[in-house]
């Protein structure tokens, strides 16, 4: 790809792996911040587990930070998504882009991304992005899907890659400088059902209440009668998801 890459990032290119998160852990240690991307994957994940279906023409992108705090790892998935919805709306002015807690991103009520957090227990975190530029197979998925194709728009692979690497590593710098606080208040802007109900399925339980926002780590906050209850991990549903995504 010919593209303008941020200062101190390299761009690795594959045809074809497994995964981009699975290169990304192959990188030498002191690999600084890296950038894989591959035309296919074969072996492509979300979250917990779940298969990523990855067709050509799509973007698939992994980036690898080194050294990071893994005690704040969590926050990227909030920095990834709101990259991406950044880089998705300046690429396609009409479309509105809602983050769904934690990681999702919605166009018209239907998701358009993947983000998948990973570290090696130490220092390095990897960030795995999908966006879905191309139509993708529709069965046996959580949620609705979308592509950027779909909505009327026709963007290659390198306009979305540079637009999404100069994002991320703005709000990368400005998390190392200031903190998390602008990052939050940024993704909470774009967020989905503040004040809505929800259901949120956890391993073991399914909890029901309003979405009462953020805590400053991301967890989301369930009023559940009264009782804020903190979620860290889980799967979100609003029982009208789709016609007012955009509002």
């Amino acid at each position: 790809m010919n593209i303008k890459m941020p200062p101190d990032w390299q761009l690795i290119e594959k045809r074809e792996t497994s995964s981009t998160n699975d290169e990304a852990k192959k990188l030498p240690e002191g690999s600084g911040k890296t950038a894989i991307c591959a035309r296919i994957q074969t072996g492509g994940r979300g979250r917990m587990g779940r298969r990523w279906i990855s067709p050509e023409g799509n973007l698939y992108v992994s980036f690898c930070l080194e050294p990071v705090r893994l005690d704040k790892a969590g926050i990227y998935s909030f920095l990834s998504a709101l990259s991406l919805s950044q880089s998705i709306e300046r690429l396609c002015p009409s479309l509105q882009v809602k983050c769904k807690w934690p990681n999702d991103l919605l166009v018209k009520g239907k998701k358009i991304s993947g983000i998948l957090l990973e570290t090696d227990g130490i220092k390095r975190l990897i960030a795995g992005i999908g966006v879905n530029l191309v139509p993708c197979p529709q069965t046996g998925l959580l949620y609705p899907v979308t592509s950027l194709s779909e909505e009327g728009y026709h963007i290659t692979t390198s306009q979305m890659l540079e637009s999404l690497l100069e994002r991320f590593d703005f709000w990368n710098t400005c998390v190392e400088k200031q903190g998390t606080t602008p990052l939050l208040a940024a993704w909470s802007e774009k967020a989905y059902g503040v004040g809505r109900p929800i259901r949120v399925n956890l391993p073991n339980e399914q909890l029901s209440g309003i979405f009462d926002g953020l805590d400053k780590e991301g967890s989301l906050l369930l009023n559940k009668d009264g009782e804020i209850i903190k979620i860290t991990a889980g799967d979100v549903f609003f029982d009208k998801i789709g016609k007012d995504a955009d509002v």
